[in-house]
């Protein structure tokens, strides 16, 4: 499918605390009745004839502080300047869903960086009016984790792109991201999901699309925890809180698209607000069984974890 049709439309959106303007329809984020001030343009567009160049000779990306770009083939090109562009100039007859794929995971993931903006690979619940964000590597179970979380009756923020900022007093906070959910078919089964009812998204990965406007939070909320979900090797699920400098480089590692600092570096204020946080704001880990569907497990310890810091930090503050 070609998502060029003719005359190009424009739409604005908001997510991640941006505004967001763009000529590629995005039906998953929410609409934006601010068309003076735009944050971000995503435009149909033909990428410069050197990148084109590049391509075929065989070079699938490249990663600058204010230039990236990157090739998927028989998908898309995309080419991503100055924390405010995205140029997308997809193949003919590219798949449309894995278009906006690419688009809203990594190259916007590139334009936060290019942004100085800290994102974290995982998704954001609510949890007694402060956000839990909910990290970990690919297939360790943050959606799945996150949708029952959400199945329970938690508010929700985001599926698999987590972004924090700070209010003027200095607390930090999580930006709402778009009120869908990506969940891999096993995950779907075990939790009674119909998969009839579900769009797939993904074929690679068996991944479908769930709206969640219900319980979904289109505001800032206060950052209340990161926790990071590994699979461990014994059959019951475990919690630990981590500490010191451990904090801070299960941060940096859970940094969306953080490969791409490889080329870049990272920026002095954007590493002193990684220090903040993890100076600032508990962090967990929680060591889920290999072979054991254990969501429920997981939810009882979190919110007894969350329970203790808690009470802990009040008799502090007394």
């Amino acid at each position: 499918m070609n998502l060029k049709d003719g005359n190009i439309n424009v739409y604005n959106y908001k997510a991640y605390g941006l505004n967001i303007q763009s000529e590629i329809m995005l039906p998953e984020l929410l609409l934006s009745d601010n068309n003076q001030y735009i944050d971000v343009n995503i435009l149909y567009g033909v990428l410069p004839q050197e990148i084109s160049k590049e391509i075929d000779n065989g070079k699938h990306f490249e990663f600058g502080k204010e230039k990236m770009w990157f090739c998927i083939n028989n998908i898309a090109k995309y080419y991503i300047s100055n924390g405010n562009t995205i140029i997308v100039e997809p193949f003919e007859n590219a798949n449309q869903h894995n278009v906006k794929a690419f688009l809203l995971g990594s190259a916007f993931g590139m334009l936060l960086i290019q942004r100085n903006t800290i994102a974290i690979h995982g998704g954001t619940i609510v949890i007694d009016g402060q956000a839990l964000v909910i990290t970990g590597n690919q297939g360790a179970g943050k959606s799945t984790l996150t949708s029952a979380f959400r199945d329970k009756g938690y508010s929700f923020m985001s599926d698999d792109v987590s972004v924090l900022g700070k209010r003027k007093d200095l607390t930090h906070i999580i930006y709402p991201g778009y009120p869908q959910q990506k969940l891999c078919r096993d995950a779907m089964e075990k939790m009674n999901y119909h998969l009839k009812d579900f769009k797939r998204i993904d074929e690679g990965r068996d991944k479908y699309a769930i709206p969640v406007h219900k319980n979904f939070i289109k505001h800032t909320v206060s950052l209340g925890a990161i926790c990071e979900i590994t699979i461990g090797e014994k059959e019951y699920v475990e919690i630990e809180e981590i500490t010191g400098t451990e904090k801070l480089k299960l941060l940096l590692k859970n940094i969306y698209r953080v490969e791409v600092t490889q080329y870049t570096g990272i920026n002095i204020d954007y590493m002193k607000n990684c220090i903040y946080i993890a100076k600032e704001i508990p962090f967990f880990k929680i060591k889920r069984p290999k072979d054991k569907f254990s969501v429920e497990d997981q939810i009882t310890v979190i919110e007894k974890a969350l329970i203790e810091k808690n009470n802990v930090i009040e008799m502090v503050q007394r």
